[in-house]
């Protein structure tokens, strides 16, 4: 380690040399400005952005140069290159920020006068690094009980919290910007004549406002827990009785298709059997009235051969018999009333209205159950909850009861 520093020209001074104004450590990604001064990138741009909160021009940490509106940062190559052969050659191994990796700075109290004992704690009001005995010391005094203690060696932790434009601590609170800042921001600088007030202060009220919003945040966890529950319950609820009313309705739709059918199928029925009936007693008669139109033939026959019989007593004796077998059979005409089942216009437009107007009645009940159910949805998509503080809501589902009014 020594002749590597000794390669360098004197380490410690180089390692002085190669650190950052802003945080004290080894550069990181090393830019310069326009003045020539260099800083880690992270550094200069968080410095930058504090000078932009607080409306000041822009202007150089070191040398308050101001810098103009628009800015470039240009990455200075070769302090980066040397910075990169430093840690290579006193063997720290990275490229970061800080002490070397294993190893932790030992910062002496600055209250010791003989031996002095390492610092435990840095005061920033006081700016000095205390060891365990003089810390214990520092903590008994009542006027010091408020003093801000960091850990030692914490760096850009201190630095940040000092004011980049005059160097000073930062215990105020500027109401008007929200930003911490120094004593002379607020009686020279750019926070003049704003509301200005201790960091206590602003403390204690972001602790009231931080309270406020854990209370509100558990109440409304608690809420939308509660509102979950009820939503799943709706859901579950919803379903079921989707399923059920579903199922009502298939039901009722079948049976009254199957009503319809039985009553078509009986219908037909009757009307084939009507027509069977009649056409036996049709064919019945029809067959004997066949039989007396042969027997008639039969005789009308016989009776035409007797005029050629030229015996007049035998003529006498065939005609007696003829006439005997004539008035002994039934030559009449046997008549029937056959019923035909007959559907004119007039009947069937009347039986098309009885069927439209029940169409009608069906769709007017099944209508209400739709709007109920439509108007419900809406009013329950309307509801909703947009309040800071307020009650998280839950809309319900209402359930139709299986009695609203089918009436089928």
């Amino acid at each position: 380690m020594a002749k590597a520093r000794d390669e360098f020209g004197g380490g410690a001074s180089l390692e002085d040399e190669l650190s950052c104004p802003i945080c004290l450590c080894l550069y990181t990604n090393p830019v310069s400005l326009s003045c020539g001064h260099s800083f880690c990138k992270q550094c200069i741009q968080k410095a930058l952005s504090a000078q932009q909160q607080s409306k000041a021009p822009y202007s150089c940490p070191m040398c308050k140069l101001q810098l103009g509106p628009i800015l470039e940062l240009q990455k200075n190559f070769q302090l980066c290159s040397i910075v990169e052969a430093f840690l290579a050659t006193t063997s720290k191994g990275q490229q970061g920020k800080g002490p070397a990796e294993g190893k932790k700075e030992v910062v002496p109290c600055d209250f010791c006068l003989d031996r002095s004992q390492p610092a435990v704690k840095t005061c920033l009001i006081c700016d000095a690094s205390l060891c365990q005995a003089h810390l214990n010391k520092h903590n008994a005094k009542a006027s010091q009980q408020d003093h801000v203690l960091v850990e030692v060696g914490a760096g850009g932790v201190v630095e940040e919290r000092r004011c980049l434009e005059h160097g000073r601590l930062l215990e105020c609170y500027c109401q008007d910007e929200g930003q911490c800042i120094c004593v002379l921001c607020s009686i020279a600088g750019c926070h003049k004549g704003h509301s200005i007030i201790t960091l206590k202060e602003a403390h204690d009220k972001e602790l009231g406002l931080l309270s406020d919003i854990v209370t509100w945040l558990q109440e409304r966890k608690s809420t939308l827990a509660t509102a979950l529950e009820e939503l799943q319950k709706s859901e579950n609820q919803l379903k079921t009785n989707t399923k059920t009313v579903t199922s009502q309705l298939q039901k009722l739709f079948e049976e009254m298709k199957t009503e319809m059918i039985q009553k078509e199928r009986n219908i037909l029925s009757d009307i084939q059997s009507n027509e069977k009936k009649q056409l036996a007693d049709i064919t019945k008669v029809k067959k004997e009235m066949e039989q007396r139109r042969d027997e008639a033939a039969q005789h009308l026959q016989s009776l035409q051969k007797m005029r050629e019989q030229p015996d007049i007593f035998l003529f006498f004796k065939e005609f007696k018999l003829a006439m005997d077998r004539i008035a002994s059979q039934n030559f009449g005409i046997s008549g029937m009333d056959v019923v035909v089942v007959q559907l004119d216009q007039a009947r069937i437009n009347r039986y098309r209205r009885l069927m439209q107007d029940f169409v009608r009645c069906l769709d007017s009940l099944l209508q209400d159950v739709h709007s109920e159910l439509t108007n419900q949805i809406k009013s329950n998509s309307g509801a909703s909850d947009t309040g800071t503080y307020s009650n998280c809501k839950c809309s319900k589902i209402r359930v139709i009861p299986q009695d609203s009014g089918l009436g089928l």
